[in-house]
């Protein structure tokens, strides 16, 4: 595995599943780690679970990624605790329920689009104040994408367009910034066993759910990704030699379902 020893890493959403997957990966390579989480039994999990294996290379606070001044505060207390920031990895997001545009409410696309792209976008900006003003100045961005991000009929609406919207971001951040030393990558994921799933449990909009099965081939459970191999993925993607040559890139990484 490629070595972050040394580096500061910030994963948003990372109190469980893929993102807690992420952080432990980053730990096994040799970084300090800071996770947040709107959810505070999360946070008070993990800080438990870590206490005894990554005692004083952690930092773990609740908060909300739409909120600027909790992104903020999260960045400015990973700074202070170790000394600057290197990595910032975008994982924090929901799923939708498959509502199509004509039966999708207002409130669950304002809720999807909060947190799939504005909280992207207010952890990136707040990051990239950092990486500009620390010596030496860089760092790299990493943005959990998705299938939905290239293809417009695998979700709902508002997930769809969140996670296309997180490519854009992605792409013309690596524009602007790149030649600051500062790199935006995104990978786009296929489908995982992690907790995106939550947003089910109030059910789905089945028409479009089925319609959207019936165009695709079966996901069985061996199309399932790893959420260990994505974190693995992750840490090779921040390393020196790797981070410029892939700026920019937005990498399909889905166990190729639906086939290429």
């Amino acid at each position: 595995m490629a070595s972050a020893q040394g580096k500061t890493v910030l994963v948003t959403g990372a109190a469980g599943g893929l993102g807690k997957a992420i952080a432990e990966a980053f730990f096994a390579a040799g970084a300090n780690v800071v996770v947040c989480d709107v959810h505070p039994q999360r946070i008070a999990s993990v800080e438990e679970e870590w206490a005894k294996s990554y005692a004083g290379r952690f930092l773990t606070q609740q908060a909300d990624v739409t909120d600027e001044a909790a992104v903020q505060k999260l960045v400015d207390a990973a700074v202070a605790k170790f000394g600057r920031l290197d990595v910032l990895v975008n994982n924090a997001g929901i799923m939708d329920d498959f509502s199509p545009v004509g039966a999708c409410s207002k409130e669950k696309w304002d809720r999807v689009l909060n947190i799939n792209l504005n909280g992207p976008f207010l952890a990136s900006k707040a990051a990239i104040a950092q990486f500009e003003k620390q010596e030496p100045a860089g760092g790299v961005i990493i943005n959990i994408g998705s299938n939905a991000s290239i293809h417009g009929f695998k979700a709902g609406v508002a997930y769809t367009v969140s996670k296309a919207g997180v490519m854009a971001l992605t792409k013309n951040t690596a524009g602007f910034y790149g030649d600051k030393g500062i790199y935006s990558i995104a990978l786009l994921l296929g489908g995982m066993n992690t907790n995106i799933t939550d947003a089910f449990a109030q059910g789905m909009h089945m028409e479009m759910f089925q319609k959207v099965q019936a165009s695709q081939s079966p996901f069985e459970p061996h199309r399932h990704l790893p959420v260990e191999s994505v974190a693995k993925y992750c840490v090779f993607l921040t390393d020196k030699d790797i981070s410029p040559s892939a700026n920019g890139s937005c990498i399909v990484f889905n166990n190729n379902w639906p086939e290429a």
